[in-house]
Order: C-alpha cells, then structure tokens, then sequence
C-alpha cells in the first residue's frame, strides 16, 4: 500500500504526520568559529536521530540565521514534504487530531530571558499564521549530567590520574537574572556531586551573579584541596568557556600550588542529541498544544477545602499565598521549607509535614500542586491524584498534569486569569493588558 492509497485517518492515527514535524533548534550563538560549527555537528547529529524530520537552526543572536527565519523555513519545508493539503483537509473535516506546523527546541540549558522572551518573540515573527509549539529547556535530565560526568572524567585523567575521592570541582554556570535559573545549577551541583563521588563540589557562575569562579576555588583550597576541576554547564565552545579558562590562570597564578585542570564543554555528543530529540518529541504528544490551552476554563471555590501542595520552594510559597487567599485549608509536605512558609506553620495558616511525599498524603484532599524541584516526585504526585480524581497542577510539566494554574490578577473587583500556550511571561503580559483595558 502506498502512501497515497492510505486514508488521511489512517496516516494521523500511525504517526506519519507527526513523525515529520519540523523541528527548529534554537540556538545562543556565538563568534567563536569553532562552537558555531560544534553547534551545527550536533544539529546534523540530531538530523541524523529523527530520519524524513526537516530540521532548521535558528540563533538569538551573533550567527545568521535568525531563529525567526529558521521558523518560516521549517514551516515551508514541512508544507512541501509533510504531507498533501487534501489529506490535511481531510484530517480537518474528520475532527482528527492534525499534527502542528513545527516544534521549536530551546537549546539552553536552563530557563531564562531568552528561554522566556526572546526565543517566544522570535517564533511569533516567523510563523505567521501556523501552529508552532515550544518546548523546554534541557536541564534536569540525567544524560546531561552523565555527559558532564564524562568530561570530568577525562580531565581527571589528563596527565597523572586523579582519584575522585581525592579530587574536588567547580561547576560553574552561566549565570542569570532568574533566581530559578540559579537555584536549578545548585540542585544540578548537587546531583553532580552525588553522580561522582567527589571530594566536595562547589557550585559557582561565570557571570551576573555570585559565587564567582574565582570566589569557588578560594573556598575549596581553604577547606584543604589541592587539586581541583573545573567543569563548565556549557554546551559549545564559546566565550564563557574562554573566561573560565582565563579566570583560572589569572586565579593559579597567584595559588601555584593548588593544580587546576579545566574540562571541556558538553559539545556535539549522543546525550546532549538524545536530550534535544526528546524535548521536539515531547509536545507532539500532547492534543492541542499551541492552540491556546486544551483545558476548560472555571473557577475553584475552595474556601474551607483542603489543598495539598508538595515541595516549599519560591514558587509553592507564592501559590501557597494565592491557595490561602482563597480561603482553602492547606497542607504542605516536603523534606524542608522556607522562611516564608515556615512562619505561616508557625502561625498555624498552613499545616506543614516536614518529610518527603507518600500516596496517603492525597487524602481527603479537594486539589493538589505537585511543586518540587524533582519531575519524578511531581510525576508520582500526579499520577497518584489521577489514580483518586483529584485535579493537579504539575509546576515543572504542566501539560501532564489534569489542571493549569493561570497568570492571575485581581483589580476593580475583576479577576482576569490568563491560560496560554507554555509561555508563562506572555500570559503575565497578555493579563496585564486585559487589566489595563478594564480599567480604561
């Protein structure tokens, strides 16, 4: 049977549409030579993984072209191989589930302005009137961290071998404005530590925030180590990797008789492609992304209700706040919590169970919030309330959870909430120019 002997039903419900949704890698950019073409060996090695996918690269800024152009591109690209116009209109007619456009890829490995802002600004320019869906960012996944653990490795075996337990590192991040951002590269220090069996393992940014490196590594040789490992969360030669380098040497040689070695970035490898090839495949999963919010809008009346939110970071100790202006009973487990929600037990505005999640947790609740920093915590949270009918807001994948939370604001007497497409700061600013029409 070819292609077109098939039904267009037939073709949707096997995948075929979908398996060749093009797929925009969105880029940082950079004038070093050298990471502009490992960035395009890995994309040509992520081609490579989803056979017949049209793939574009795309760049915020520095290399041509712009992510924007790498969207129309992609688009036309997918119109003129996808699949036929009749067997989309077809699909259309039938009510069946027709694939988008394109998937745009983030290739940043944290949440930040240009994951938040510039790269959403740029796929509106360049898809016109199409469906394209953004996915997230690369960070947490394990395979980055195991691809960082092999770069440690080969640095600890430049030159005389280094043993892990005699062996302390640097981990050093990009730096940014977004207190999540940051506080992701503490967890991911962690983690990397534990992954390791390392000395001891000091987190630090190259920029924007502190510890610096240099900050870094005066802390570790005054706790003793005299040998020590610089690995960069980067992904691409560039000029981050250039700075670490150079803040090093100025740093070694003021401290000769502490031996640094410097490891090389993630680059072009198998983990960083497998990561890339699951985010593009994660959305297209998933009915009606991009076409505003599959959900049905309401309202929860739940004044006097209990609430379970699960985890005490900076974004359960906000959602606590909106829960208990709400009048709801809120019940909060996690290992620890912050000053804020930890004043509000004391107070006896919240009940407070400092210990890690169980199912029984679950009952008698109304609703819950699966908050935590661990998507595998959030996925037992969700699946759990599944399991009993209770809605859940996952925070860290909200489309696999069963509800939403809106950008929120209340002014006039008026609330006005806003559910959008993944992006959250288009929904703050779409909400607050609602606000500003109602208040004429």
């Amino acid at each position: 049977m070819t292609m077109t002997d098939r039904t267009a039903d037939d073709r949707a419900a096997t995948g075929e549409f979908t398996s060749r949704v093009p797929l925009v890698i969105a880029a940082h950019g950079t004038r070093n030579a050298d990471g502009v073409e490992t960035c395009r060996a890995l994309v040509r090695r992520v081609s490579a993984k989803l056979p017949g996918v049209p793939v574009e690269l795309g760049f915020v800024e520095l290399v041509e072209p712009p992510i924007s152009q790498a969207v129309s591109a992609a688009i036309a690209a997918g119109r003129d191989q996808r699949y036929d116009l009749e067997a989309v209109a077809a699909v259309r007619a039938d009510g069946a589930s027709v694939p988008p456009d394109a998937v745009v890829v983030p290739l940043m490995i944290n949440t930040g302005g240009h994951v938040q802002r510039d790269i959403p600004e740029a796929i509106d320019e360049g898809r016109g009137d199409a469906r394209v869906l953004y996915s997230s960012p690369l960070q947490p996944d394990p395979r980055l961290r195991a691809a960082l653990g092999r770069r440690l490795r080969e640095a600890m075996e430049t030159g005389p071998r280094w043993e892990a337990k005699d062996t302390a590192a640097v981990l050093v991040g990009r730096g940014a404005l977004d207190p999540e951002a940051n506080a992701a590269h503490y967890q991911l220090t962690r983690l990397f530590w534990e992954d390791n069996e390392l000395k001891r393992v000091q987190p630090s940014f190259i920029q924007v925030t502190p510890p610096s490196l240099p900050e870094a590594l005066s802390l570790l040789s005054s706790e003793g180590a005299s040998q020590i490992v610089v690995v960069g969360n980067f992904l691409f030669p560039g000029r981050l990797h250039e700075w670490t380098n150079d803040q090093v040497r100025a740093w070694n040689e003021a401290r000769p008789d502490v031996e640094v070695r410097v490891a090389e970035v993630i680059g072009d490898c198998d983990e960083l492609a497998d990561v890339v090839v699951d985010r593009y495949r994660s959305p297209l999963g998933e009915e009606g992304v991009g076409e505003g919010a599959p959900v049905y809008m309401s309202g929860l009346r739940l004044a006097g209700r209990d609430v379970l939110v699960v985890g005490a970071g900076h974004v359960a100790e906000r959602r606590v706040v909106r829960l208990l202006d709400a009048g709801a009973k809120v019940h909060v487990v996690a290992p620890n919590a912050g000053i804020q929600l930890g004043r509000l037990a004391r107070r006896g505005q919240v009940e407070y169970r400092k210990k890690a999640f169980e199912p029984s947790d679950l009952d008698g609740m109304w609703f819950v919030q699966a908050l935590t920093n661990d998507p595998e915590v959030n996925a037992t949270v969700a699946a759990e309330a599944e399991e009993r009918r209770i809605f859940c807001v996952r925070g860290d994948a909200g489309r696999k959870g069963s509800a939403f939370t809106p950008a929120t604001q209340q002014s006039g007497g008026m609330t006005v909430s806003v559910v959008g497409d993944r992006t959250p700061r288009r929904s703050a600013k779409l909400r607050d120019e609602l606000l500003r029409a109602l208040q004429g």
